[in-house]
Order: structure tokens, then sequence, then C-alpha cells
């Protein structure tokens, strides 16, 4: 996550550096989402939990919109450099409705224009994402309970569980892509989260469809296919054994949440300071 992140604020678009960094980094996406899903299915006060997240989101928010208003910025500057190296307004006249930028804009492919902006980084962060996905699985939870697991030779039991399931996944996904303030992993995350929970006691089975999930982030980004396989891969491996005593070591628990607002705001000041240091010297 560090490095995804450092290659953002730091690291030159489209290097091979800013590529690594970017496949070593994004892995911790669908940990990320493995370990929600085990820490929902685990814990013994859901609401703290989801309370512990709301509240390391508002703290990495102040940081994360930085981060967000840098990259629009950047992403602006360069796209009108390309629309003004391409012939400008004499090239590409406005039309009624769209600025001559915009026609320009819409004649190039989908790598073209990513090329030229980067992927945008969401308004909110994706601890807001994981909020959402919770009241998810409390749901599924509760449809689970309901009808409990599908049944041989049960079709209208069978029907009303798969209907109940796909109705609110369907609901959580436009909640996530319909918010008004874009959301950081709108889709993926969801679909990472909702496999992770359901077949958490299913490795082979949860693997295939994580994979599944890979290929097709894959049709936005070879980086976002490499790296979210990577993550599946340490997902795979995971033995299913708590990893400390949070009796004993309770110090842990509070760096993991810790660590997400607090290395933003390292970055974002390293990166600040890193702008005074290059204007004043004009390097």
């Amino acid at each position: 996550m560090t490095l995804d992140h450092v290659a953002i604020l730091f690291l030159e678009r489209g290097t091979t550096l800013y590529f690594i960094f970017r496949v070593l980094g994004r892995p911790a996406m669908p940990i990320a989402c493995f370990l929600l899903a085990i820490g929902f299915a685990k814990t013994s006060n859901r609401k703290r939990y989801a309370l512990r997240i709301f509240l390391t989101a508002l703290i990495a928010e102040l940081f994360w919109i930085y981060l967000w208003s840098m990259q629009r910025i950047e992403a602006m500057e360069n796209v009108t450099a390309a629309f003004e190296a391409a012939g400008g307004e004499t090239a590409y006249p406005a039309t009624d409705t769209k600025s001559g930028l915009e026609v320009w804009f819409n004649t190039l492919t989908s790598s073209e224009q990513v090329g030229y902006t980067g992927w945008i980084i969401p308004v909110l962060n994706i601890l807001f994402t994981f909020l959402i996905c919770m009241g998810m699985l409390a749901v599924v939870q509760k449809i689970k309970d309901k009808f409990g697991d599908v049944m041989p030779k049960q079709f209208m039991h069978n029907l009303g569980f798969l209907g109940c399931m796909g109705g609110t996944v369907m609901v959580t996904l436009m909640i996530c892509i319909l918010c008004p303030l874009p959301l950081d992993y709108a889709v993926e995350a969801p679909m990472i989260v909702l496999v992770c929970y359901m077949f958490r006691d299913e490795r082979k089975t949860m693997g295939i469809m994580l994979t599944i999930i890979a290929l097709f982030m894959g049709t936005q980004s070879l980086y976002y296919a490499l790296s979210t396989l990577l993550g599946v891969v340490c997902i795979y491996f995971y033995n299913g054994e708590l990893g400390y005593d949070k009796t004993k070591h309770p110090i842990v628990r509070t760096l993991f949440y810790a660590y997400y607002p607090v290395h933003l705001a390292i970055l974002v000041e390293s990166r600040y300071f890193h702008e005074i240091y290059s204007n004043f010297f004009g390097r």
C-alpha cells in the first residue's frame, strides 16, 4: 500500500519503476478485503468494529483528499498539454455543448485517456467503501440465517435465497457506484469482500472466484490484474490461524488502524515540502 502511494505521489507516471511500485503495492487491496471479511466473521462486536473503521476513515480522509486534488491537477495539466500538442482549438473546434478539449479527448481510446490522466483517485478513501461492504455482509448473514444454504430439490427455497442474495449485491453496487462522492474500488471491493466472506472456509473455490475477479480487473489495467492476482496468492496460502493474541498485544491492533492515516500524513507532508523545496531552489 505504501509503495502504491509513493508511486502516485513521487514517481513519474508511465515509467518502469512506477509500474513496479504499483504492481507490488496494489495487492494490499484484496488482502484488506479478505481481512475485513474475516474480521467481520470473527469479531465479537460488529458495531464497535464498524465504528473503528469509520473513525479511521474520517482521519485518513483529511490526507486522502490532498492526493485526490493533486492528481486531478496533474491530470488536467497533462491533458491540456497533449491537447495543445494535437493542434488545440484549431484542430478541434468547440461545439455548442462541448469545448474543443472535450471533443479531442472523446476521440481518444480508453487506454490513451488513461495514459494522459492516470487512474484518478476517488474522493472517498477505501475505508468508506468497506463500511458499505460491512452493511452488505450484515444483510447477507441475515439471509443465510433465514434460508440456510442452498438445498437439493428445494427450488422455491433456493430461488428465494439466490434472489435475496443477488438483490443485496445489486443494491450494494448501486450505492457504491451512484454515491455522490466517488468511492475507491466501488465495484471491485464489494465483490472481493463478498467472495472472501461467503467462501472463507472453502479455499479453492474462493481462489478460483477471486482469480476471475482479477481477470475482470485486467480489462481496465494490466497492473490491476497482476497486483490483484498477487494478493489472491497471499490469501490462498493463509493458514487460517490467528497471527497474534490481541489480549497480550493490544498495541498491534491499534497500529493496524493507525498505519493507514499515519502513512498518508507522512507521504503528503513529504510531497508538500518537496514541492516547496523544488520551487524555492528552482528544481
